[in-house]
């Protein structure tokens, strides 16, 4: 028979729930359910007490994070509608794992990528067996994205749905966008595309590929990502990337900015071609640029003056027939920068002097060495008494005139702060490179076929592109936080896993702050609880 019964203790009355038994003749009574304080006699709605012991614990917060935003914008939808499904995980499943742990791990590896998404919550909440997450199934991942023997290439496609899909749930649209190279090392010499190159890592000593990325304007959301040779030109980049833009993603509009390196006149022609607008950084290399440069004073009051970040801008626009074609050229001068030039330049050059005044038996040969990087400020002569060398000052004067200008190109017949803001706004794509080399471990690259370091680098392009939609996110929440700062806080939020003496498991989130709490109320991350289990 079961009842209930009260028990007093310490001057407090406590309620149970007991059942009534004999045990050689006597009468006792076993504990079935404890009630506190609460008496269920009153309030049938009162829940038993029940004694629970923590079994387990789960990575939560910065999987969940992620997970949610690729929820947002079906980032497992979209893989899994250009690559065939086999038995097993969805290949769109893998894909966001295998995106996650690159972008979360502190060594992200195929071989790795098992046993971390078992420390997650996510084969308990999703569920799916992990023990298929093998170096096998993510090769044949891999190979479904990219082979290029069997003619298979769904990288652009599927990043452009999902750049459109991220676009969307930001909500603003806008067609300006910048474009920018970089490199990244290899450790090996097996892989065809790596060559040596210039390398903006400072590993000259290693071969490596370059990679062209294509961010948007507002958000900074990567559009597309795609991997040359090692030494590539810089410019000879820009035609594949404008041709995959015009006619296999199909923008009709855009407004590129491109940086100093691009700036040939064949990618300007090509530019005219596809009728996009554009504002490209100019090297001193052209000739009218090193003209405009020499003719203009800066001390006249010609020019349109602002100050950005406190450091005062003079802009001068000028419209030229350059390239057969008239175009507008943005000459702008700082003089904070002029100034760190003409310091840096007298530096180096009082080095130099003081290194040939102390060299003995100084030769030709070694006065070519020792001038050679500001060869064109000394002028030197060989005579009877030995080599014998002067500053060029008429050459120093000439560089000095130069000193703080530079020039931009463009279409648009915009004013001048516009064109300089919008050029100096490419810092996103910039932003960009470093998150993929610093924390999603773009480099040094380990894959050897071509195929596969193509894909590794599509697929630090999705975690770039999770990595600034969660900004973006959390930002309109009206939460001003970074990746970085983001992702240490998440990281600590964990979701323990409880045991009752019935074997009933249950699931609890626990947070340690205000910031981490409003975090999993912001972006509604209770609902990838896993639900309870009986075991």
């Amino acid at each position: 028979m079961v009842y209930f019964v009260k028990r007093k203790s310490g001057g407090h009355n406590y309620f149970f729930e007991v059942e009534g038994y004999r045990e050689n003749g006597k009468v006792k009574q076993r504990i079935c359910r404890y009630f506190g304080r609460n008496d269920p006699r009153k309030d049938p709605t009162v829940m038993p007490i029940t004694k629970k012991t923590v079994t387990a614990t789960y990575r939560f917060g910065d999987i969940a994070v992620l997970y949610h935003v690729a929820q947002k914008i079906n980032l497992i939808e979209v893989v899994n509608h250009y690559v065939p499904k086999r038995q097993g995980l969805s290949l769109g499943l893998q894909v966001f794992l295998m995106v996650a742990h690159r972008l979360l791990d502190d060594k992200p590896s195929c071989a790795n990528l098992e046993r971390w998404t078992k420390t997650t919550h996510l084969p308990l909440f999703l569920p799916f067996d992990c023990d298929r997450l093998n170096v096998s199934t993510q090769i044949y991942t891999m190979d479904k994205i990219y082979d290029e023997e069997h003619n298979i290439d769904h990288m652009l496609r599927i990043a452009h749905d999902l750049y459109l899909n991220a676009q969307k749930l930001l909500g603003k649209e806008e067609n300006t966008y910048f474009y920018d190279i970089t490199s990244t090392y290899f450790e090996g010499k097996c892989c065809p595309i790596a060559q040596f190159g210039y390398s903006r890592d400072n590993a000259s000593d290693k071969l490596q590929i370059n990679i062209g990325m294509v961010v948007n304007g507002i958000y900074g959301l990567p559009v597309m990502t795609k991997v040359f040779e090692g030494n590539i030109n810089d410019a000879k980049t820009v035609y594949e990337m404008v041709y995959y833009a015009q006619f296999v993603l199909g923008k009709k509009r855009c407004f590129l900015i491109m940086d100093r390196g691009m700036d040939s006149e064949e990618n300007i022609r090509i530019m005219d071609t596809t009728e996009y607008d554009y504002i490209i950084g100019l090297r001193g290399t052209h000739n009218f640029v090193e003209e405009l440069k020499l003719s203009t004073d800066s001390s006249t009051n010609d020019w349109d003056t602002f100050k950005r970040n406190d450091v005062t801008i003079q802009l001068k626009k000028y419209s030229r027939n350059i390239f057969g074609k008239r175009r507008f050229v943005l000459l702008y001068y700082s003089p904070k920068m002029a100034q760190e030039q003409q310091e840096n330049r007298r530096h180096h050059i009082d080095q130099t002097i003081n290194t040939l005044k102390s060299t003995q038996h100084l030769t030709l040969e070694k006065a070519k060495r020792i001038t050679e990087s500001l060869s064109k400020y000394f002028i030197l002569t060989v005579t009877a008494q030995g080599v014998q060398w002067r500053i060029d000052q008429v050459e120093i004067n000439r560089s000095e005139r130069k000193n703080g200008k530079f020039c931009l190109i463009t279409n648009k017949d915009i004013a001048p702060q516009a064109i300089y803001e919008l050029y100096f706004s490419k810092d996103k794509v910039e932003k960009g490179f470093r998150h993929m080399k610093q924390d999603i471990a773009l480099h040094p690259t380990r894959k050897r076929l071509a195929d596969r370091v193509r894909v590794d680098v599509f697929m630090c392009h999705l975690a770039y592109l999770l990595l600034a939609t969660v900004e973006q996110l959390i930002h309109q929440d009206k939460i001003d936080v970074f990746w970085d700062s983001l992702s240490s806080e998440t990281r600590e939020i964990r979701l323990l896993e409880y045991q009752d003496s019935k074997g009933k498991k249950e699931f609890q989130i626990v947070t340690n702050n205000e910031f981490q709490r409003n975090i999993v109320e912001r972006l509604k991350l209770s609902k990838q609880i896993p639900l309870s289990q009986q075991t």
